[in-house]
């Protein structure tokens, strides 16, 4: 993976550019912001009541497929079905 698909996958899950590099989305479990480095991106996931949970990964650590798979497995992991 590299910036430009971490940029690309926000934008189609719902993320809204605040600056270069940094996209938010923000729905009733709280706020996911995704700030995209040089070589790696950081993931916040703020929900409401919880500590921050800080996720960073290194770009040559994730292929396409399992790195779209983590982050689709972190969105969906905020709104459980029950």
């Amino acid at each position: 993976m590299n910036a430009d698909m971490i940029a690309a996958w926000a934008v189609e899950n719902g993320f809204h550019a605040i600056d270069s590099g940094n996209y938010r989305r923000q729905d009733t479990a709280g706020v996911i912001t995704i700030e995209i480095k040089r070589i790696s991106f950081l993931l916040i996931d703020e929900r409401q009541g919880l500590r921050p949970r800080l996720m960073s990964w290194l770009f040559k650590d994730l292929s396409l497929t399992s790195g779209s798979g983590r982050l689709q497995g972190l969105l969906l992991d905020r709104n459980p079905i029950h």
